[in-house]
């Protein structure tokens, strides 16, 4: 019984390190191959599946090196446009948001002039006015302006 078991492993051990074989058909179809006379057709590719133990001569590229590969270039001159543009678009930002702050600074003034208004509703009129100030401080860091 133990050499029936002897004589299998035998047997299955040239199966078992066989190299695949990727071998596409003239219709483009791909299909896999264990038969080592795939290695003479021009349709096959050796060793499609990467292994664990073995190390392919050209190694992949680095993090960097395939960030920098994803990263598209820009000229200067459509970079200096686009900053351009931002800063306009950042200018118009801080003008709006100045006019917004000075309504909600005369908006929390009427409020606390009337008196009326529970504590409540005079901290929401309060948080607008620094919600607005912490914009407005924000948006000069951005265009490198001090205050």
């Amino acid at each position: 019984m133990i050499w029936k078991v002897a004589v299998l492993f035998v047997l299955a051990v040239p199966a078992a390190s066989a190299e695949p074989w990727l071998c596409a058909d003239q219709y483009g179809v791909k299909s896999f191959s264990y038969d080592p006379s795939s290695a003479k057709q021009k349709n096959c590719v050796d060793n499609p599946i990467p292994s664990a133990n073995h190390v392919r001569p050209h190694s992949a590229p680095t993090t960097a090196a395939r960030r920098d590969a994803a990263v598209p270039k820009v000229d200067s001159k459509t970079q200096k446009q686009r900053d351009l543009v931002r800063r306009q678009i950042l200018e118009r930002e801080l003008a709006e948001e100045q006019k917004s702050l000075a309504a909600a600074t005369q908006q929390l003034a009427q409020v606390k002039e009337r008196g009326a208004a529970p504590d409540q509703n005079l901290r929401s009129y309060e948080d607008r006015v620094r919600i607005h100030e912490t914009n407005i401080e924000n948006l000069r860091k951005e265009l490198g302006r001090s205050g």
